[in-house]
């Protein structure tokens, strides 16, 4: 019976030693493949690290005001409101150029100006960056770095948004429509919204939106937020329109909003 036992427990050894085996022909797990993960063959410890720079964004703000006012949009051409240098390096020493002022501190890694007293033309804005560098990853690092950009203010009819633009309602793709963006001035003796493009701007001006809905009218409007490639409105009025338009770089654009309760997505593309 004791010898019996013995083979018993050796029969039991012997299935757990070959289940915990591998066989020759088990496919081998294929190493990671992550250059930011200690535990991969091919990790870099330089991976997402950079060399000291000086390049920063440049934005426009949408709103100047109200609840919404930290609302940006990234842009070197403004027309008037406020506009925000904002470096990309963080935790830094930043000196800022901008026009005859120098502004410097750590605590300046964007700063916000008001665009009231430029002319229609073009700046400069340049920045100084110094911060202590990866020399491990850069040892010819010398931790400064210095840049500047140029950005325009232009009149509110020279802005790209104040133009026509051809595409389809989203809800009848095969039917072509025009829109329209101009700014106005409301001339009472006929009465009509009329383009209005001298400044500085003055009561009754604002922006008109043509055939937004396909029924060829005109609705003026005068608390939108107006840039040089985006518009948006937030007031919730049947009559206006909630939403926001935008034209990108290669002219293409692309709106969504809220009108007379339809909601309604245009796209197209700027006619030039």
């Amino acid at each position: 019976m004791k010898a019996f036992k013995n083979y018993f427990l050796i029969g039991i050894v012997g299935v757990v030693v070959l289940a915990g085996c591998k066989r020759d022909d088990d496919p081998t797990p294929p190493p990671c493949n992550d250059p930011s993960n200690p535990e991969c063959p091919n990790y870099d410890p330089c991976f997402e690290e950079s060399p000291i720079t000086a390049e920063f964004k440049i934005y426009d703000d949408v709103f100047s005001g109200g609840p919404n006012s930290d609302h940006w949009f990234e842009d070197d051409v403004l027309w008037k409101g406020r506009i925000k240098f904002e470096a990309i390096e963080q935790d830094a020493n930043y000196k800022w150029y901008l026009g005859q002022e120098t502004i410097e501190g750590t605590e300046y890694q964007d700063v916000v100006k008001t665009l009231v007293d430029l002319n229609p033309g073009t700046y400069t804005a340049a920045l100084r960056v110094e911060k202590e560098p990866n020399l491990e990853c850069f040892p010819n690092d010398a931790g400064v770095d210095s840049t500047f950009r140029t950005f325009q203010v232009v009149n509110v009819c020279d802005l790209k948004i104040m133009n026509r633009f051809k595409g389809v309602f989203e809800s009848n793709p095969l039917d072509s429509v025009e829109i329209r963006f101009f700014y106005y001035k409301l001339d009472n003796s006929i009465p009509q919204y009329v383009e209005w493009c001298d400044e500085p701007t003055t009561w009754g001006t604002g922006m008109a939106f043509v055939n937004l809905n396909g029924q060829n009218d005109t609705i003026p409007e005068t608390s939108v937020g107006i840039l040089n490639r985006y518009w948006e409105q937030n007031t919730n009025q049947f009559h206006r329109p909630k939403g926001w338009f935008e034209v990108y770089p290669d002219n293409t654009c692309r709106g969504e909003y809220l009108l007379q309760g339809e909601n309604i997505v245009f796209t197209g593309k700027m006619i030039e």
